[in-house]
């Protein structure tokens, strides 16, 4: 036999997170505090049949009779051995080899032909949701992409500081991401959060002013460098890394990753001592972490508006690097990579 007099029960009200819990807690502090079952019932909007459950429970059990059971519920369809094999399906056919996307039609069909199960179109997405997939935008691949080139590039970091002049330590490498993008009255539009079954309409100039940011971050510090420039060159290149050396701590040396752009040539850091440049293989924009922040700027602070001329769009490219940059953790989080 429990007894209620025994249980704090304001303490274990304040504590539980649960909501069917917390309820029932409540009623038998209410009961504790001289309510009658009718009362209690009355004040929590719940039966009568049901506080008399919960009293019973906790007499016979204490606060683990309070508990819910573990509800077995309706028996899985598919067996986990099915579970898997469609899995791997939904992995090896997301594209399919002929062009297009798996649809959800096509998962029922398969489903129904393997294992003799038939799924409607939303418990197959719900069955999806529950094997880790999700409805997600693909990164383009050049076709001529070389996925051993790029595997071979994960490996640059040992190599490239032994090619370091002078004596470097691993631990004073400094890896930096460089590239440059092109922002303007030719802007983007995004999606964004609306009534369903309406279809905002968001501004889209049509004249060509644009410019130019040329942008770099280290994410294992959080430091980073940019400049604007109404063109992109080896002068404006020898400025930007001008920048990132100043920005290097002293007694550091900072590899840059850059991509195969005519001005991105490797003899532009010789005039500096304290870094050097690396290329990143053919056709591999998403092995650079910065593209990201081409996208959280567009994203978050550049698409939807209009720019009235050159020094409205550089000023506002100012103002999103700026804000991007102000947050540390931000920038070590977007650009990280093993």
């Amino acid at each position: 036999m429990h007894f209620l007099k025994d249980i704090n029960f304001p303490l274990l009200i304040a504590r539980e997170k649960n909501g069917r819990m917390r309820t029932r807690l409540m009623a038998l502090s209410h009961i504790k505090n001289g309510a009658n079952r009718t009362q209690t019932a009355h004040y929590l909007h719940v039966s009568r049949r049901m506080v008399n459950e919960w009293v019973t429970r906790f007499n016979a059990h204490g606060l683990d009779g309070l508990k819910e059971k573990n509800r077995s519920g309706r028996p899985r369809a598919l067996s986990t051995e099915q579970l898997k094999q469609f899995k791997a399906y939904v992995l090896s056919h997301a594209i399919k080899p002929d062009g297009g996307r798996l649809k959800g039609t096509l998962m029922i069909i398969y489903v129904e032909r393997e294992f003799g199960v038939s799924y409607s179109l939303t418990n197959i997405y719900r069955l999806l949701h529950q094997l880790g997939f999700s409805w997600l935008t693909s990164r383009s691949k050049h076709p001529k992409q070389s996925e051993e080139a790029q595997e071979t590039f994960k490996k640059f970091k040992t190599q490239t500081i032994n090619a370091i002049p002078g004596h470097i330590s691993l631990n004073n490498v400094d890896v930096w991401f460089q590239d440059e993008a092109r922002f303007g009255q030719q802007n983007t539009t995004t999606r964004l959060w609306a009534e369903t079954g309406t279809r905002p309409r968001a501004v889209k100039q049509q004249q060509f002013e644009y410019t130019y940011v040329l942008g770099a971050v280290c994410p294992s510090t959080g430091a980073s460098g940019a400049i604007i420039a109404p063109y992109v060159d080896m002068t404006i290149m020898c400025e930007h890394l001008s920048l990132i050396s100043k920005r290097t701590e002293l007694g550091r040396h900072a590899v840059i990753i850059v991509d195969g752009a005519a001005w991105h040539q490797s003899y532009l850091a010789d005039k500096f001592n304290n870094l050097s440049n690396k290329k990143l293989p053919p056709y591999s924009p998403e092995l650079n972490p910065i593209e990201q922040v081409w996208q959280w700027l567009r994203q978050n602070e550049l698409a939807n508006r209009c720019f009235e001329g050159y020094e409205d769009i550089v000023e506002q490219c100012c103002r999103a690097w700026n804000r991007f940059i102000s947050d540390n953790k931000r920038v070590v989080n977007l650009c990280m990579r093993d």
